[in-house]
């Protein structure tokens, strides 16, 4: 009795195992993912850019992270922190929700703005689709001034911008801050077409101009006398030499950084803004989704078919930026509470601080 019993059980496990390891390798163990519902938080409203790249960019994730269906909640309102704070405070940390902001998320929380209810530490930075592009300090062609020496010989020039706490005032004033402008102005209120209009009617002297969208939407300033002086390249190191109408040889504002004060306020700025439509999720999320998340997005961000159709879709270049990337950039900025003091300074209305 006890051997026929030996023997059925050997028959028994022989099956099982034989059924295990014959079993397709895709259908050994469901994915946290696998066929679930998730939930886009987008700080902004529908039909810009910020929105397009999301879209194409979720598309994309589905073939990596297996999810059923994904739902877009739009949550407007200060640069991206009233969907931060949604993600953080108002949704359960299950994994099933994503949020995409803009880097100014950042700035608002080292700045110690109204408002915000969330730390950096309260977030797994998942990466995003570019950085946001390289500025190059433009001038108009009235003026005449071709080299940094040319525009530091003039006084009170007039800058034209959005509005104080935008992130390309915020730029236009590092810039003037690393440079030692003289004097400089600012004129506040124009929207990004307005900025262009502005240009052409000498309202306004110069700006820190994003050089894609110089090339895409006034090209033919590369041939009408605008001159661009310095740049302020993105945080992973690209510059002007991607875009070959541009004049080249532009010195950058590290090499013009002549004090430490100015190369701290440079590493604050990639720091505060460091560009790009940012994917995250709480930190507190089970530890199976976020490692899923991190391959997935890793693996979208490597995707020739994502890289193509996120140029076509935005008109912008993909060079996507991986969250261990951000994490490091944002990880390393200066510590010194007078580098933060300075550069709330610069983000504000008053006068440029000292830069010595």
């Amino acid at each position: 009795m006890k051997l026929v019993m030996l023997r059925m059980f050997y028959c028994l496990f022989t099956f099982v195992a034989a059924l295990v390891i014959c079993a397709p390798a895709g259908t050994a163990q469901a994915g946290f993912y696998d066929g679930k519902t998730i939930k886009i938080i987008e700080g902004r409203r529908p039909g810009g850019t910020g929105s397009f790249r999301t879209t194409v960019t979720v598309k994309h994730l589905k073939k990596y992270l297996g999810f059923g269906a994904a739902v877009h909640q739009y949550v407007p309102g200060a640069g991206g922190t009233a969907g931060v704070n949604h993600v953080v405070n108002s949704s359960r940390p299950n994994g099933l929700t994503i949020g995409n902001s803009s880097s100014g998320m950042f700035a608002r929380f080292l700045l110690g703005a109204r408002g915000v209810r969330y730390k950096i530490d309260d977030l797994l930075l998942l990466g995003a689709g570019s950085p946001g592009g390289v500025l190059a300090l433009t001038v108009r062609p009235g003026l005449k001034i071709r080299t940094v020496e040319e525009l530091l010989a003039r006084k009170s020039l007039r800058f034209g911008n959005r509005s104080v706490g935008h992130s390309l005032y915020n730029a236009d004033r590092v810039s003037a801050f690393v440079l030692g402008m003289n004097d400089p102005r600012w004129i506040l209120g124009y929207s990004s077409g307005e900025v262009h209009l502005a240009m052409e009617r000498g309202e306004m002297d110069l700006y820190m101009a994003g050089i894609a969208g110089v090339v895409r939407d006034v090209p033919q300033w590369t041939t009408s006398g605008y001159t661009f002086v310095a740049q302020l390249k993105d945080i992973i190191g690209q510059g002007v030499e991607d875009y070959p109408s541009i004049t080249q040889g532009i010195p950058t504002m590290t090499e013009l950084a002549d004090t430490k004060i100015k190369k701290d306020i440079l590493r604050m700025h990639n720091a505060a803004t460091p560009g790009g439509s940012i994917f995250y999720v709480h930190r507190k999320i089970p530890q199976a989704a976020q490692k899923e998340l991190k391959q997935a997005f890793d693996k979208v961000w490597k995707d020739p078919e994502f890289l193509k159709e996120y140029e076509f879709i935005t008109r912008q270049k993909a060079t996507p930026v991986t969250g261990d990337q951000y994490t490091k950039i944002i990880a390393g900025r200066p510590r010194d509470p007078k580098v933060l003091k300075v550069y709330k300074q610069l983000t504000g209305a008053g006068p440029l601080p000292s830069g010595k």
